[in-house]
């Protein structure tokens, strides 16, 4: 039987570096056009760094990726260890968040540890007439493998919160609360939960009017009056 429980002893091993110690907070402004800002922060045990080379071999890591995703149209990133503690903290803006759908399955995210795609999660944007429809699923037990066997209790204060920033009011979502008249979204899990099952966030919005075609538009009207305007004023002379 030693060769069933080896693989699940391997398992609670790297649980005990990586499971009952990981926070994450992630927090994304969507401007009316489509652009936007993110910024990231995933806190874990030095230990687990160590793993990944420690603090030179994730910010190789984080570095690589940003730089292989033309999505992003820029980025920071900062990676410290206080005592047992390395926190990772990522800055990034965007022309174009229908463009970010494809970074969970693209060549940069795949050159990531699994964990780190797992975390991410998978994203599903469609839009239905004007009507925008985001959903993610983020599988974070596959991200801490041999998680499961350990008390909940050693996740105690561990939470993976996401919040959203809306150009728009959402008409639905599942998020734990709203603030800002439904502007802004917030789903806070706790480590507990979303180890015992995918959690998946969820919204739908109507899709904003771009203040840039707004004065488009309505320079193309009052151009439209004023040569109206014209050829009148150009007939009442002619007559």
């Amino acid at each position: 039987m030693i060769w069933v429980m080896l693989p699940r002893l391997i398992a609670l091993g790297a649980a005990l570096l990586l499971g009952s110690c990981i926070d994450s907070r992630e927090e994304i402004w969507l401007e009316a056009d489509g652009s936007g800002r993110a910024e990231i922060s995933y806190s874990l045990p030095a230990n687990a760094a160590k793993l990944q080379g420690g603090e030179a071999g994730i910010r190789k890591l984080i570095g690589e990726f940003l730089a292989h995703t033309p999505a992003l149209k820029s980025s920071s990133y900062e990676v410290t260890t206080t005592d047992t503690r390395t926190k990772i903290e990522i800055k990034l803006t965007f022309d174009s968040a229908l463009n970010l759908k494809d970074i969970s399955s693209s060549d940069s995210m795949k050159k990531l540890p699994s964990s780190a795609a797992d975390l991410a999660g998978n994203l599903n944007v469609k839009i239905h007439g004007r009507t925008v429809d985001f959903t993610r699923h983020i599988a974070a037990a596959s991200a801490l493998p041999g998680a499961r066997f350990m008390p909940t209790s050693s996740f105690d204060g561990r939470r993976l919160i996401y919040i959203m920033h809306l150009p728009t009011a959402a008409t639905s979502s599942n998020a734990t609360r709203t603030e800002n008249a439904d502007h802004t979204l917030i789903w806070d899990f706790p480590l507990a939960q979303a180890i015992k099952a995918p959690i998946t966030t969820h919204f739908t919005m109507p899709i904003p009017i771009p203040t840039s075609l707004i004065a488009t538009t309505t320079a193309i009207i009052l151009l439209a009056g004023w040569l109206l305007h014209l050829a009148f004023r150009r007939r009442s002379h002619a007559k």
